[in-house]
Formats: C-alpha cells, structure tokens, sequence
C-alpha cells in the first residue's frame, strides 16, 4: 500500500533540494493552469506549453493527462505548504523530483549520444569535456558514469534507469520507486498527502 511508506525508509531530506521542491511547486501550478485553460476554451492548441512543460519535467504529460483535477490541486496544495512552511517533502515529492531530474539528465546525454550504442573511456571523456564546455549541466553530469547504460538501457527503457537510480538515490526498491513516481494508475491507490484521511 503506497500510503506505508515509512519515513525510515527515506534518507533525510537533502535527497532533494528547496529548488527542486519550488520545480515542482511550478509544475504543478503550470499543470493546474493547463486544465482550467483547456476547460475554459476547449479545442485550443497548447503544444507550445505541452513541450515546455514536458521538456522541463519529463514525464509530466502523462501525469497532465491521467490525473484528475481534484489530485492535481491536492499536489499543488501538499508542495505549496512544504514551501511556505519548510517542513521536509513527502516521500512522492522526493521521487518525482529526483525522477525529473535525472530523466532530464538522461534525455541531455542521449542526445549527446546521438545514437551510439557503444560507450568507451574516450567517448566518457568527450562527454564531460562537452558538459565542461556547456556549463556543466548538472542534470546530464549524473550520467556521466554510467553513460554506456545510457546508450543502451535495460529494456531499451531510459525510464527503467531512471527508475532504478530514484530507487538507489532513496533506498527503496524500484517498484516502491516507481509506484511513488505513477501514481495515476487506477490500478494503484493514492498515498495520502499529509492533512488528508488515510
């Protein structure tokens, strides 16, 4: 049952940071808007903000998409008072945020990639001379010693990585990782939001 997660279970909170809880604070508010927009004015055309929103918080199109609007403010509302309030994430908010990260990062460095398969010292090399040259983005610097896993992921599935460095990065299992992530299945219960019955 998603809502057990223990406290235990995660490390403290500097697995993710402020900036990353005010991400996810405007991911929520642009996910909101988008609804309320495409309730006002049906049939509009919001790919420009669907790609924006996607580019920033891959992944979020799905969650835009299968989440009612009732969740989608009680999201908005849980990280909204972790803000305001300083009190540590919940469990969800650490592996959504660290899942957007390092899915971000995963995306920069297969484009980096290009297509190659194979990921040899040189190629680690270039890559992080790349980075040094880029500014050193820090999303896709995660990646960077693991980069043949990159190239070629388990599954053929760079969401299966992704997934299992959550699960590292917050001592769970992979499936605790990403039933934290996907909450929007029908076919997995909500954890509750602090304030909320369980």
């Amino acid at each position: 049952m998603l809502g057990t997660f223990s406290s235990q279970k995660l490390p403290a909170m500097d697995a993710i940071s402020r900036d990353d809880i005010a991400e996810l604070l405007s991911k929520y508010e642009e996910m909101l808007r988008m609804r309320l927009e495409d309730e006002r004015h049906p049939g509009g055309d919001p790919r420009k903000e669907m790609a924006a929103l996607a580019s920033r918080f891959p992944g979020a199109l799905r969650e835009l998409d299968e989440t009612p609007l009732e969740q989608i403010r009680a999201r908005l509302a849980a990280v909204s008072r972790c803000v305001v309030t300083g009190e540590p994430p919940e469990p969800w908010m650490s592996a959504t945020a660290m899942f957007h990260r390092l899915a971000r990062g995963a995306l920069l460095a297969k484009r980096w990639l290009g297509g190659r398969k194979h990921v040899d010292a040189s190629a680690t090399n270039a890559f992080l001379t790349w980075l040094d040259g880029s500014g050193g983005e820090r999303d896709a610097r995660a990646w960077a010693k693991d980069l043949a896993r990159v190239a070629s992921p388990p599954g053929r599935k760079l969401s299966a990585l992704v997934f299992e460095r959550v699960a590292a990065g917050l001592n769970l299992s992979v499936h605790e990782a990403r039933a934290l992530v996907l909450r929007t299945s029908p076919l997995r219960p909500l954890p509750p939001t602090r304030g909320s019955p369980a």
